[in-house]
């Protein structure tokens, strides 16, 4: 295989789209963190280059060896965009008034643990190496438990506010028939 370029990310756009993006959106892309664990999973690196038009674009190349097959790749990607996304985000682990969540570390523990058990029980499936067991695990949630913090005390949701504006008009008396009032 050698030098060959692979265009096989799971979403080669993120950097391309950043440029585009609202702030809102970037705060609840979760694109970047499951593009760095499928990279890191296949044992390539992100390169961008300039073609022969000057077009710049995105390769992902191999740098080393993939931890999983391409299945236990999907299969892992899979669980953790079902837990990092921008819905999730959205959520809120309530504090105890000192800052802690009891409900924030239940849920890293069990994670953590739904992983290690879906591994555990997919190694040979998945043609995982036994000693990559544990850096995939650490990996993953040295990645997943801060995205997860912004759930605490629901201060995500909070920060909305100075990134939607908010506009509001009232009309006294009936407006017009055929006329639509503005919002």
């Amino acid at each position: 295989m050698g030098n060959q370029y692979v265009e096989s990310s799971y979403n080669t756009t993120s950097m391309s789209n950043a440029g585009t993006s609202t702030a809102l959106q970037l705060r609840l892309d979760a694109t970047q963190i499951i593009e760095n664990v499928e990279l890191f999973l296949r044992g390539a690196k992100q390169v961008a280059r300039q073609d022969e038009s000057g077009k710049i674009i995105t390769q992902t190349i191999p740098i080393g060896k993939a931890r999983a097959n391409p299945a236990g790749i999907q299969a892992i990607l899979n669980h953790v965009s079902g837990v990092v996304n921008s819905q999730v985000v959205q959520g809120n682990f309530r504090t105890d008034g000192t800052g802690h969540s009891e409900q924030y570390e239940d849920y890293i523990v069990r994670l953590q643990i739904n992983l290690a058990v879906n591994l555990m029980n997919n190694l040979t499936n998945w043609e995982i190496v036994e000693d990559d067991y544990d850096i995939i695990i650490d990996f993953i949630m040295d990645l997943v438990e801060p995205f997860m913090t912004r759930l605490i005390d629901n201060k995500e949701r909070e920060s909305y506010e100075n990134q939607i504006p908010h506009r509001e008009s009232h009309v006294i008396g009936q407006p017009n028939k055929g006329t639509i009032p503005t919002f």
